[in-house]
């Protein structure tokens, strides 16, 4: 697994740079972490000039960029939808070398499963309408595209989707599948097969029954110290993911305090956790045939 970290940016992490982008990178490249993401937009609005050097700086270096395009899939007009892909897809041809994109990842987040209109299953029609384009490009380009469980669906409609669109896989996020009532390590399982990457993330979890409306508190933890069962869902990854050692797999560090130097040891605490992961072998918690491929 190559890992990177995607958020939250403490101010305290972007202290080696007055440009906040170089700092980022310089903060990866510290920690011995690989990529971080960054949006099309970003890159759209940067002077040419600009973009030109961030691009040399990274050929130069261990580092990358793993690109976000942006569409509004959902939106109910297909003209406006197909032509927000079609210039996705031509910014991804434009960026992906120059910024070394190893992958791809999109979201959806505006609308979700639960929505009486549009249904669940008018979105995922949608989805398998509209992404097929994009798909390929990516593909083209060497940086394939995946989806991010976003707090909008569960990961088995993303399986679905994903065994409905040639050439897209899915991001995990390892927090998100309490955002939908869904658990991380049954999530995992059934993503396990077409992961390419995700936001590693951890949450200390708690129901709160005494309030109006019910509800499932989910709050901030250093990687590793949460209710996310991680290293379960490590050895499942591990186990069932092709292309393993590939995976793109950024840290999502909340940190649960920014004073002083707190968001520096929680951020240390946390690669200190992943580099475990990769230190330790695998341990049997789960075994081949334990998963529906």
């Amino acid at each position: 697994m190559k890992w990177g970290y995607a958020l939250i940016w403490a101010g305290q992490f972007l202290r080696g740079d007055a440009d906040p982008l170089y700092a980022k990178l310089k903060f990866l490249a510290d920690h011995r972490l690989y990529t971080t993401g960054i949006g099309i937009g970003e890159l759209e609005a940067m002077e040419e000039g600009y973009r030109g050097k961030l691009f040399e700086y990274l050929a130069g270096r261990e580092q990358a960029l793993t690109l976000i395009p942006h569409a509004d899939f959902c939106n109910a007009s297909i003209d406006v939808v197909r032509r927000e892909v079609d210039h996705a897809i031509a910014c991804v041809g434009k960026y992906a070398a120059g910024t070394k994109a190893p992958i791809c990842h999109v979201g959806v987040a505006r609308l979700h499963r639960f929505m009486r209109e549009p249904s669940l299953a008018w979105q995922m029609e949608r989805l398998a309408e509209v992404l097929p384009p994009l798909a390929q490009a990516c593909r083209e380009a060497g940086a394939p595209l995946s989806i991010e469980n976003h707090g909008d669906y569960y990961c088995s409609d993303l399986v679905e989707l994903c065994r409905a669109v040639r050439d897209l896989y899915i991001f995990l996020d390892t927090g998100n599948p309490f955002l939908v009532g869904e658990r991380p390590l049954p999530a995992a399982e059934a993503a396990a097969p077409y992961v390419i990457g995700g936001h590693w993330k951890d949450h200390r979890v708690c129901p709160v029954a005494n309030s109006g409306p019910l509800r499932f508190e989910i709050g901030a933890s250093v990687i590793g110290e949460g209710d996310v069962p991680l290293r379960e869902i490590y050895d499942v990854l591990k186990a069932h993911t092709p292309n393993f050692e590939k995976v793109v797999m950024e840290i999502e560090l909340i940190p649960p305090s920014f004073s002083g130097n707190d968001p520096v040891e929680a951020v240390e605490r946390s690669v200190a956790f992943c580099r475990s992961l990769d230190a330790q072998p695998s341990e049997t918690r789960v075994r081949k045939g334990d998963i529906h491929e």
